[in-house]
């Protein structure tokens, strides 16, 4: 008996005018664990605008989800991140149904850092964007239970 991945809670339709910031990878991973507070941080301040779906399996992530998920790109995107293997991988998904890969932690604090830039109070989880993760216990031991905000049940 070997050990088994958990199944990924459903990924609904985007609400009109939101867009889902998507973090999946290893249950623990000091750079998976940043990009969900980055995420968490972005959700908290913009609820408005952002909400938040993860996925944390380290025997589940690769290569069954991830390539699951790639599947769902376009085609240049799926060229593009052909070669990812590493953890978290990150995407946007947007009401009109586009999905847009940034790749990992690293890609999406660039995001980050490019799409906030007038709010003071983005500076909560701005500040987490501009060094690497510490491999300390509290980044490696990240929350990888609880959901993000988006709605996963009808």
């Amino acid at each position: 008996m070997g050990l088994k991945a958990s199944k990924p809670l459903p990924r609904l339709p985007v609400p009109e005018g939101m867009t889902r910031i998507c973090v999946a990878g290893f249950g623990i991973s000091h750079h998976t664990g940043r990009a969900r507070r980055i995420a968490d941080g972005i959700a908290s301040v913009h609820p408005e605008k952002y909400e938040t779906w993860y996925y944390f399996d380290t025997f589940g992530f690769r290569p069954e989800f991830l390539d699951s998920v790639k599947a769902e790109l376009s085609e240049e995107q799926r060229k593009k991140f052909a070669d990812h293997k590493s953890s978290p991988f990150c995407w946007l998904e947007r009401s009109d149904g586009t999905k847009n890969a940034l790749g990992g932690r690293d890609r999406l604090c660039d995001w980050v850092r490019e799409t906030f830039k007038d709010d003071e109070r983005d500076e909560s989880f701005l500040s987490l964007t501009r060094e690497e993760p510490t491999r300390q216990w509290k980044e490696v031991k990240f929350d990888n239970k609880t959901p993000g905000t988006a709605k996963t049940v009808s």
